[in-house]
């Protein structure tokens, strides 16, 4: 071959080298840049996973919805849901019983979200305080059972949320609230117009029938339902805002009561209580239909001196009053605003000095004493508790001298206390049970002594067996109203901790509802047991709630929930580094999956030539079976690699072969699998042979000769030299 012709063939080679060096070696071409992506460790146990699915169903119509435990004004569906709740108090949401209903469909793409508040400032309430949301539901998913894992079947128009931590943070302490919808379009009308609001259901809790639900975990329960309904095509709403208030300040809130036909109440009224200022109560409605008929009740000694209404928008509703009889009549016209004020005067002030006596939460009998010319006088009451104060009868005031008179109140008893003294709406300082009082000439006094027997109040502990923990209380009113929640965080085994966050309650029946301290990888913890002091059981229907009597002769009761913890097996993963360091060219990884959904991830850097193990054992709090999968060696190109794993403890005599299975049960405490790779490096060879033969020194050598010019001559001139050309 003549010299030109060899300079030719070597340009001609080291073409095709560059295109080898870059084709046939990719991975080599790169790392000359950057290293190749490696997966990250990971370590993801279910016995930490809490989960939320949440089901949209579109109704035609709103006698399709089923309706929450308590019919109520609080209700913020537009027309009353027509069928009646099937579930018992405290009993869990389940696909079953919402399916028993029927006539509703799978409503597919609606999203929900959730936060750690909620308020309501317009038709729906919405969640505060945001902390993500769900997604769109989907055509099916996979049905869970109460601890997270699928069963055979599946459920439609519904999406499963997998809880953050902070969610779940949140949904210990009974504090994760949930909406259909977003904040600013609860009814999702920007990309789904066209629907209603009909029902939410949450959990352990259908009560109320409002757009914001919590949501909470019982012992022994990490996944549970929502359930929304919506009406399709429903008519347009209106509202109506019955408004009360009096024409002087009597010291008191006086209460107030109306028929009202539009109520969901079950005996159609609804209660105002004030002493002076407006209060409202307001009711959104689908427009149209039957006239919504008010009549006001006037208590006793008192007068109904104004009634009007006013609207706001078209002005087209249709309303009728007639201030005789305090009766409204009104036929609401679509997205119209119809207030109707009823304003009353208070019993007239006679000449003297009249005492009236109102007492909070109980009635009983009140003494009333008076110091002064011509005294001593005394007088009583007897106030029901109801809402209205009751005329102090006995010495005749109504001549008494103008001067100075001292006031003595007699209580029931040591429990009651004097809470307020109002002479014609003006505020009087008491000491103690007494208070000064000034008689002037010619100007009467009306005065009103408020008095307060305490409400009922909740001692709620919780004690936890095996380790300490932090339990939450859910405490909801049987007659409606919204839910109360408090926190015990246990600092010792078997020492009781009472809960934080629980104020005084009325007077009634109280569903009390245990939450379970969180479960983690090390273990669950079951409720041992749950008793209060009163209570019944048996008026729940359900072991792991009580419903809680408090009335003024029993104002305190005693609920006591007992955790016991329950260890749970763990595994962990190890991979271990053994042999030559030059074996080794990327990071070896290693995974384990397991039946119950828990995974995770071991990886070895390149560089690491010890051992690495899972971030975090893997718990399992029902048995299980776990595979370890072959790891990636990361062994370097003409190294070999050997993998040898055991398993502690070992059962048998027989080595552990990869992949293997690894079954886990409560027998153990901790399986530990180890993993052990042995490199060894490739046989040396000379030096010029191992630039083209080894891929990772090549691309480097062909970018530092520059693949052009000068440098890639060079470059050929050294091939063909090891070659011998």
């Amino acid at each position: 071959m003549t010299r030109q012709s060899r300079i030719r063939a070597l340009a001609c080679a080291a073409g095709a080298l560059a295109v080898f060096g870059l084709v046939a070696f990719p991975g080599a071409a790169r790392a000359a840049f950057a290293e190749d992506p490696v997966a990250s460790p990971e370590s993801v146990s279910t016995s930490m996973r809490y989960q939320v699915t949440l089901a949209a169903r579109s109704c035609p119509d709103y006698s399709k919805v089923m309706a929450g435990r308590v019919r109520d004004d609080d209700t913020e569906a537009a027309t009353a849901p027509g069928r009646d709740n099937s579930y018992a108090d405290g009993q869990a949401v389940s696909p079953d019983v919402e399916s028993a209903a029927g006539g509703c469909t799978p409503l597919t793409g609606w999203s929900f979200t959730f936060g750690t508040g909620h308020e309501r400032k317009s038709a729906l309430s919405v969640v505060t305080g945001a902390i993500g949301d769900s997604g769109g539901t989907q055509a099916e998913v996979p049905l869970l059972d109460s601890t997270g894992h699928a069963t055979t079947k599946t459920l439609s128009g519904a999406v499963t949320v997998v809880l953050t931590d902070a969610q779940v943070a949140q949904a210990i302490r009974a504090q994760l609230y949930v909406q259909g919808g977003t904040p600013a379009d609860p009814l999702l009308s920007q990309s789904r117009p066209g629907y209603a609001f009909g029902a939410l259901r949450c959990g352990s809790d259908g009560r109320s029938d409002t757009n914001t639900q919590w949501i909470g975990f019982p012992a022994g329960v990490r996944h549970v339902f929502c359930f929304a309904y919506y009406v399709k095509s429903a008519g347009p709403p209106a509202t109506l805002i019955v408004q009360a208030r009096t024409t002087r300040d009597v010291g008191y809130p006086q209460r107030f009561t109306f028929d009202a036909s539009m109520s969901y109440a079950a005996d159609h009224t609804i209660t105002l209580a004030t002493g002076y200022a407006p209060v409202t109560r307001t009711l959104v409605r689908t427009a149209g239909g039957a006239p919504g008929h008010v009549v006001a009740h006037t208590p006793d000694g008192w007068r109904l001196s104004d009634l009007s209404c006013s609207k706001s928008g078209s002005g087209q509703s249709a309303v009728t009053i007639d201030p005789t009889t305090g009766t409204i009549d009104a036929t609401l016209a679509p997205q119209e605003i119809v207030t109707c004020t009823y304003t009353f005067d208070p019993p007239p002030v006679g000449a003297g000095l009249a005492f009236r006596v109102f007492s909070d939460n109980a009635g009983g009998t009140v003494q009333v004493g008076l110091t002064g010319t011509g005294g001593p006088y005394s007088l009583r009451a007897s106030p029901a508790g109801d809402g209205s104060a009751a005329p102090a009868t006995g010495a005749d005031l109504t001549a008494l001298t103008p001067g100075q008179y001292a006031l003595t109140v007699g209580l029931p008893s040591s429990a009651w206390s004097l809470t307020g003294l109002v002479c014609n709406g003006t505020v009087v300082r008491t000491s103690g049970l007494t208070a000064q009082l000034t008689l002037s000439i010619g100007q009467p006094l009306d005065c009103t002594v408020r008095v307060s027997h305490p409400a009922g109040s909740l001692d709620l502990r919780a004690v936890t067996v095996g380790g300490v923990g932090s339990a939450a209380f859910v405490v909801a009113p049987l007659a409606g109203g919204g839910t109360l929640s408090g926190v015990a965080t246990t600092t010792g085994f078997g020492v009781p901790s009472s809960a934080s966050g629980v104020p005084t309650v009325p007077f009634g029946s109280y569903l009390v509802t245990p939450l379970a301290p969180p479960s983690t990888v090390d273990g669950s913890w079951q409720l041992g047991s749950f008793t209060c002091d009163p209570g019944d059981k048996a008026g729940a229907g359900i072991d792991n709630v009580d419903v809680v009597p408090l009335t003024a002769g029993t104002d305190q009761a005693k609920c006591v929930a007992t955790f016991q913890f329950v260890a749970a097996p763990t595994l962990q993963l190890v991979l271990r580094f053994a042999g030559e360091p030059d074996g080794r060219a990327s990071p070896a990884v290693i995974e384990v999956a397991c039946d119950d959904g828990s995974h995770g991830r071991v990886v070895l850097a390149a560089a690491d030539l010890t051992e690495q193990q899972l971030p975090a054992k893997l718990g399992f709090l029902d048995p299980s079976r776990c595979i370890v999968q072959p790891p990636a060696d990361g062994a370097a190109p003409g190294a070999a690699a050997s993998v040898a794993a055991e398993l502690s403890p070992a059962f048998g005599n027989a080595p552990l072969s990869l992949p293997a299975s690894v079954d886990i049960s409560h027998d153990v405490g901790e399986y530990t699998v180890t993993v052990t790779i042995t490199y060894h490096a490739a046989t040396d060879v000379p030096r010029q042979a191992r630039i083209l033969t080894n891929p990772k020194v090549l691309p480097v050598a062909l970018i530092g000769a520059g693949l052009v010019g000068l440098g890639l001559v060079i470059l050929m001139v050294m091939v063909v030299r090891s070659r011998g050309v």
